[in-house]
């Protein structure tokens, strides 16, 4: 009996140890698949966000301004604004915009280029703003908008053809660069806070974008997009594009503050680019605030390029080069 006392309260203790262990375990494995299902979740989430950004219309308008409509190879219609010099024959810009904006990103520049001179194109690219489509490719099928509205203002008798430029914003930057590139009727660009490729970006992107670690996170992103898209991201790379303009001009403007697409990125496209080339850094700018940082400056550097840009491409066209 008193053999049999021992061992009962031993057995006890033995099977409490083993029972808080075994939960403890357990709740360690919920939380692991917790966190494992919530993060591919988020994941999945942020994926679709940037292939589906939320749509935004312009609560700005130019002062004076023809709403425009075209389509686009694919057959999607997209809406723009054409601002005109009132001028018999003037040169023109494409801008476009850049993830989830629309083409009332550029009222301010679109005002300073038509004072210059310049008519302005503003488009809405597929599957933002007012224009059709249903999905975003981060600057691959987009090229195809720009190629839409490139031909839309060679039907403008308005329009010099022999002088048109394109104007984007961060994946406007990347889209306008890789369009210029297969584009020979673009005869200049000018790109600001543009990436090199969005696989070199990916980490600052996530995090700038989305606000989550890029490990383990922007693998499984760029996963899911790319599945939704069914578009291969490693094609997406301005970097491979840019020294192809040449001798078109290129003109590089970047935020020393971006925090979502780093400086370096525009210091490479320059590196990588061909004369006539610009590069403009703006001290105190972040992604966005290019133009407001300092638009007197912003400006200024813009009238320094335009003339080389219109320079060495009358030097082209009456030697009768291709570019």
């Amino acid at each position: 009996m008193r053999d049999g006392a021992g061992v009962r309260p031993t057995f006890q203790v033995s099977n409490g140890k083993h029972y808080w262990r075994n939960l403890l375990l357990f709740t360690l494995v919920v939380i692991l698949i917790g966190a494992l299902v919530g993060g591919v979740w988020l994941a999945h989430a942020h994926a679709m966000n940037l292939v589906h950004p939320g749509r935004s219309i312009s609560s700005r308008a130019p002062t004076h301004y023809e709403t425009v409509t075209f389509k686009t190879s694919d057959g999607l219609r997209l809406d723009g604004w054409f601002i005109s010099t009132n001028a018999p024959r003037s040169p023109a810009f494409v801008f476009v915009h850049g993830l989830g904006a629309n083409r009332g990103a550029f009222v301010d520049q679109a005002a300073m280029v038509v004072r210059i001179g310049y008519a302005a194109l503003l488009i809405d690219l597929r599957n933002h703003g007012k224009s059709e489509g249903a999905i975003t490719t981060l600057g691959y099928a987009e090229v195809e908008d720009v190629r839409a509205a490139v031909q839309y203002l060679l039907t403008r008798s308005d329009v010099d053809p022999e002088r048109i430029g394109l104007v984007g914003h961060s994946m406007g930057a990347g889209t306008v660069l890789r369009a210029a590139a297969r584009i020979p009727d673009v005869r200049m660009v000018i790109a600001e806070s543009a990436y090199t490729s969005i696989e070199d970006n990916i980490a600052d992107g996530v995090r700038g974008l989305t606000g989550l670690p890029p490990v383990p996170f922007a693998p499984l992103i760029i996963w899911f997009g790319e599945r939704e898209t069914g578009m291969d991201i490693r094609q997406v790379r301005p970097i491979d594009d840019v020294p192809q303009i040449s001798p078109r001009g290129v003109m590089l403007i970047h935020g020393a503050h971006d925090a979502l697409i780093p400086v370096r990125n525009s210091q490479k496209l320059y590196q990588a680019a061909h004369e006539p080339k610009q590069l403009y850094i703006v001290p105190n700018a972040d992604h966005n605030s290019l133009y407001a940082a300092n638009p007197q400056e912003f400006e200024r550097q813009v009238m320094t390029f335009l003339p080389r840009a219109d320079m060495v491409e009358k030097q082209s066209s009456q030697s009768g080069a291709n570019p």
